[in-house]
């Protein structure tokens, strides 16, 4: 008989922490479940802690090398049978009634496709600390908005969605590693309707040890490499009513207007007006494509009476990088430090030759 609820669990050198986890789970009120753990290769005593317990509900399947998350979930899927997934970490934790809570909200809305639960911070001994991570609450087209000009703002943790709602993005790209939950949450949102949840299901790890400036170097540089192909989830955005209700405020001031045929286009011009380099560059990108084809360029005109030279003024909406900001910033000031500097010299010069 399948189970209701599949929890899919990648796990990785978590040997300190994989106990409290499975604890969790297998104290639940609703126990219509099977948890399925993925040691994605782990070099600690990851895999025979989780082995310690006995329960039926449980498969262990490790990976004979080290794969990534997105790959652990989509193992994990592929071995599932569940009505229902949900996606943890090993070393968080479950509040007992969080599948029950899970469970009695998809009974009530038959439209429902997933569930996003609220965070508990907690520490390495499990003790409750200052959340810093609350998730931003709004309509789905608020939430779309947020993403497409800002960052996610959606806790992956504890997400619980309709098996049929996984399996529209199945398989998850493998390379994905810091931005693969934005990449669902775009998914998601554009696909219907969305729950999230205020009560605290899920107590989210978080370590205390401040972690090495070079280590949030690179998960930001990863960030940046990943964010061009996440962002192109927003291209499967084709319902123009729900364009209209995301950017509303955006289009009441755009020469152009959503078509069928001209959505690409029009997405890369909104996120020009993101204050996120990245972003932009993403959107011209968008734009270069599409103007390419001398049939778009030809319908622009006739519908927007839209130019290769409008086209052209659109790069200046694209801001400068911080970092060359600073530099006209200091350049400015060197420069009048020089002209400074200067007249000193002269009025130097003036007052010795008037001795």
């Amino acid at each position: 008989m399948k189970p209701k609820f599949s929890i899919l669990c990648p796990s990785f050198n978590h040997e300190k922490y994989v106990g409290f986890f499975i604890q969790s789970v297998l104290e639940q009120s609703f126990d219509d479940f099977e948890l399925i753990i993925v040691d994605d290769f782990s070099n600690d005593k990851n895999v025979e802690k989780i082995k310690e317990f006995k329960d039926e509900r449980i498969k262990l399947i490790q990976h004979e090398y080290n794969k990534g998350i997105n790959a652990s979930l989509n193992t994990a899927f592929e071995n599932s049978m569940g009505e229902f997934i949900v996606f943890s970490a090993s070393d968080d934790m479950f509040e007992k009634d969080a599948l029950k809570i899970y469970y009695e909200s998809f009974k009530a809305d038959e439209n429902l496709l997933c569930i996003y639960p609220n965070l508990q911070n907690i520490d390495e001994n499990n003790n409750f600390i200052k959340n810093d991570n609350e998730q931003k609450f709004g309509s789905r087209a608020e939430l779309l908005h947020h993403i497409f000009f800002e960052n996610n703002c959606l806790n992956s943790p504890g997400l619980c969605m309709k098996r049929t709602c996984f399996e529209k993005i199945h398989p998850l790209p493998n390379a994905l590693c810091n931005l693969q939950d934005m990449a669902m949450n775009i998914n998601f949102l554009i696909d219907g309707k969305i729950l999230q949840l205020k009560e605290r299901l899920i107590f989210y790890r978080k370590s205390t040890d401040k972690k090495s400036v070079s280590s949030n170097q690179k998960a930001k540089t990863r960030e940046r490499l990943e964010l061009e192909l996440v962002l192109d989830n927003f291209l499967k955005l084709k319902d123009i009513n729900l364009i209209e209700q995301i950017f509303k405020k955006e289009l009441e001031q755009s020469k152009i207007k959503p078509k069928e045929y001209n959505l690409d286009f029009l997405l890369g011009m909104l996120a020009l007006k993101s204050n996120d380099l990245n972003r932009q560059f993403w959107g011209y990108h968008k734009m270069l494509n599409f103007y390419s084809d001398k049939e778009n360029a030809d319908r622009l005109y006739k519908d927007f009476a839209f130019s290769f030279k409008d086209f052209l003024e659109l790069s200046t909406l694209i801001k400068d990088e911080p970092h060359f900001k600073k530099y006209k910033k200091y350049k400015k000031f060197f420069n009048y430090s020089l002209i400074l500097s200067s007249l000193l010299l002269v009025l130097l010069l003036l007052s010795w030759s008037l001795r």
